[in-house]
């Protein structure tokens, strides 16, 4: 993955394009321009933090199509998109807002204006690439926990006491205790409260 982060700009008005891909280049962002829903459909998209700026209104498959097979048939990686549309299309644009687009820019925009939406989509991706590395590492110390580990695991969230514990599995109190230190060992827990939010944050299931 490249830390360049990129605008990928779909609109089929050419002198638009232009526009958008001087502004967001002058600020360190790489800009992608694509004529029509089709064409940016058909692409790969890298492995970077980017936003999308689409129109809503483009001969052929229009951006709210786009955008409707991007949240609802996971055709695409959840890159945030600013909707890019004329006056007459605002309705549309709130409408696709309800679809999952994290802003809208009215034409004819500020460059000003459009910078900073870019600017706050792409750190809203970067956040979430984060929080996705986060997970997955959370998911790989998840994966080296022993079948008790994980029932002890289940427990610690449930909030069951170590006697609690012992009695349901029918092991000591000290046994516990080791299992529940190898357990915060693997996990690089700091404390039970740290272990609960990792687990939380990986939808951990103790019968996974």
């Amino acid at each position: 993955m490249t830390d360049t982060p990129a605008a990928y700009i779909v609109d089929d008005d050419a002198s638009v394009r232009a526009l958008i891909a001087a502004t967001v280049r002058a600020a360190g962002i790489e800009p992608l321009l694509f004529e029509s829903a089709d064409q940016f459909a058909s692409f790969q998209m890298p492995d970077r933090p980017a936003c999308i700026l689409l129109d809503l209104e483009m001969p052929g498959r229009s951006g709210m199509d786009l955008l409707q097979r991007h949240f609802t048939d996971g055709c695409s990686c959840p890159v945030p998109i600013i909707i890019v549309t004329g006056h007459a299309s605002v309705p549309a644009a709130v409408q696709s807002m309800k679809l999952g687009a994290v802003d809208f820019l009215e034409k004819p925009f500020e460059r000003p204006a459009l910078l900073a939406l870019v600017q706050a989509a792409i750190e809203k991706d970067r956040q979430r690439r984060a929080a996705a590395e986060v997970v997955k590492e959370i998911t790989r110390r998840l994966a080296t926990l022993s079948p008790r580990e994980r029932e002890l695991l289940g427990a610690v969230i449930a909030g069951k006491s170590t006697k609690m514990i012992a009695d349901e599995l029918g092991i000591s109190a000290r046994t516990v205790d080791h299992h529940r230190a190898n357990l915060m060992e693997k996990m690089a827990a700091a404390n039970v409260a740290d272990l609960v939010r990792m687990a939380v944050a990986a939808n951990f299931k103790a019968t996974a």
